[in-house]
């Protein structure tokens, strides 16, 4: 049976377990030093302390990515904020140096396609002498002498 534990390998049935209560094994442990000759105490917690640091380590480890898979994350982080910054970047600026300098073009687009004064001179020497001629003939001219 696989399992993330990391400590489901080193368990011995030969002794027992408070369950889940880590309060319960640690204070039994500490009764069980306690009883010790004093000599050996200091040893004996010691080593109890060890396995009780690590325990607590590979705990947050198991619930938080590891130092090495954030270090890893930190890398590919950092390449692609590299990559972003050097390579598009430099075509965001480009699309902007094209596309962004909103003012002249519209006043290029204006300049090419909407000169006024020109389209005005144009209309008037294509139009205005057809409607003068056309109004001058549908007006009844009448003329009075005194």
């Amino acid at each position: 049976m696989s399992t993330n534990n990391p400590f489901a390998h080193h368990t011995n049935k030969l002794y027992a377990s408070r369950g889940c209560d880590i309060d319960a094994a640690l204070s039994y442990a500490n009764d069980v030093i306690t009883g010790m000759p004093t000599e050996v105490q200091a040893h004996a917690m010691t080593a109890l302390m060890v396995v009780v640091n690590t325990a607590a380590n590979a705990f947050d480890q198991a619930r938080d990515p590891s130092p090495e898979k954030l270090a890893i994350l930190a890398l590919i982080r950092n390449e692609i904020d590299n990559w972003a910054s050097s390579y598009l970047g430099n075509h965001i600026e480009a699309w902007a140096d094209d596309n962004l300098n909103i003012s002249d073009k519209v006043q290029e687009y204006i300049n090419d396609n909407l000169d006024i004064e020109n389209s005005i001179l144009e209309w008037m020497n294509d139009n205005l002498e057809s409607h003068i001629s056309d109004a001058i003939d549908n007006i009844d001219l009448v003329v009075r002498i005194r």
